[in-house]
């Protein structure tokens, strides 16, 4: 007796089409586990992408313990990982009686894992025009959170250094929700 098998693609394994599964032809099979491969592919595609959209990110404010008539200019930063841009919330002035706030945006250079889990982010400020000093940050964790900041200058293209400020410790909070 001759029976000729029914045309699958060649594309489905032989141990798909194998499996016991309550329908009677092959080819229905066939058919309905290639739809549901797409489908779990499309899915996991979507999965995948939408995991590196929400990369962490981290806010920080200035501890509230700091020492008795230091001044925080920062009052808050903002990683977002993913974008790879630092926003802070500075104090561009201030008198007796009141603050003017304003934006200052950076760029995070390097992101680097330390061995207690935490990393380093090593970023400077994009300077507005008539600016000539450039900020460079590094937040880190030492017990607190540490943010150390050097002013450099730019003459014939050479760097220079011009200020160094004392650490200032701030409390962060990650989210890993973006």
């Amino acid at each position: 007796m001759n029976q000729r098998k029914a045309a699958v693609p060649a594309a489905v394994p032989s141990w798909l089409l194998d499996a016991k599964v309550p329908f009677k032809s092959k080819r229905i099979r066939a058919t309905m586990n290639i739809r549901t491969a797409r489908c779990a592919c499309q899915l996991l595609l979507l999965l995948s992408a939408a995991g590196s959209a929400f990369s962490g990110t981290i806010a920080c404010v200035p501890s509230p313990g700091g020492a008795p008539g230091s001044f925080n200019w920062i009052r808050k930063i903002s990683i977002d990982e993913h974008s790879r841009t630092v926003n802070m919330d500075i104090v561009r002035s201030r008198t007796k009686d009141t603050e003017t706030m304003g934006k200052m945006r950076a760029e995070l250079v390097s992101m680097d894992g330390t061995s207690s889990g935490e990393p380093v982010y090593l970023f400077n400020a994009i300077p507005a025009a008539g600016e000539e000093v450039t900020s460079l940050f590094k937040l880190f964790k030492s017990g607190d959170w540490q943010l150390a900041r050097a002013g450099v200058v730019f003459v014939n293209k050479v760097p220079a250094l011009r200020s160094v400020e004392p650490n200032m410790t701030f409390d962060c909070k990650r989210s890993d929700l973006g």
